[in-house]
């Protein structure tokens, strides 16, 4: 029954989000703390409209074209609690 539990992060996962956080800042020439300013701040803003899955927020800089992109996980009907 392991499809029943939650997923949780583990240690390296959450490591591999912080090493990706730090490439992509240093390829844009910010600050990591410029970075999850940035995030959270994404965050905050959709939350305002759709129930965001906050831990799985992605986001990511391309240089050629110049281009931030946002991968902003909605939580489903099941997650939600109001």
């Amino acid at each position: 029954m392991g499809f029943l539990k939650k997923h949780q992060k583990t240690s390296g996962t959450i490591a591999k989000d912080r090493l990706k956080l730090l490439l992509v800042a240093d390829r844009v020439s910010c600050s990591p703390q410029t970075m999850q300013m940035l995030k959270n701040d994404v965050i905050k803003a959709a939350g305002k409209y759709v129930p965001v899955d906050a831990g799985n927020v992605a986001i990511c800089f391309h240089q050629s074209p110049p281009v931030l992109t946002a991968s902003i996980p909605i939580k489903s009907k099941s997650k939600m609690s109001f």
